[in-house]
């Protein structure tokens, strides 16, 4: 498997997890209610499954890599992807506060987790998109053989010293409770 390839299922499990939160989203502005430790355990996904495994994944081994291979780091793709990790990281911050203010009994915090909800699904939905058609590909072009093959065991490492044993499945397996509970 190439480091790519191994993204790109990441993705799939994170595009899970965007159509569950967009219901999410939808429920709380329709007044239909939604479950605090849903939007916890979607928090602790986002965390530890997209931003500490995937996106660790792309900044730490395949953006350096992809700027030692030539590709610029600033005025250009990845440039543009760490600049949307880090809003990603805002929006995350802000579901978090809404969670912790709705524990105190704030009702318009609902407002606030809806509203990050959405914008995280919203740029996930495009940054995913840049990945995949503009990023992947020239990392695919770019990249050596060889070098894929130390960056996809670099991505295992990262996966097992990082993340932890087994996390990759409990995420599924959360991931598969949520889309039956939300999506049908």
């Amino acid at each position: 498997m190439t480091p790519t390839e191994d993204l790109i299922n990441e993705h799939k499990a994170i595009k899970v997890m965007l159509s569950i939160m967009s219901k999410i989203a939808e429920n709380i502005k329709a007044n239909k209610g939604y479950y605090i430790k849903d939007v916890e355990q979607i928090v602790d996904f986002l965390k530890i499954f997209a931003d500490k495994c995937h996106h660790g994944k792309e900044e730490n081994v395949l953006f350096p890599a992809l700027v030692l291979a030539g590709i610029p780091k600033e005025n250009g793709p990845i440039g543009v992807m760490l600049q949307e990790h880090t809003l990603g990281r805002g929006y995350i911050k802000e579901i978090n506060r809404g969670l912790e203010n709705c524990k105190l009994g704030d009702t318009c915090s609902s407002e606030l987790i809806a509203a990050n909800l959405t914008n995280y699904v919203n740029l996930l939905q495009n940054h995913i998109q840049k990945e995949e058609n503009i990023l992947f590909p020239m990392a695919n072009k770019t990249l050596s053989e060889q070098i894929q093959k130390e960056i996809f065991e670099q991505f295992e490492k990262i996966e097992e010293d990082v993340v932890g044993h087994g996390i990759h499945e409990q995420y599924h397996e959360l991931l598969n409770q949520l889309k039956s509970k939300y999506i049908g």
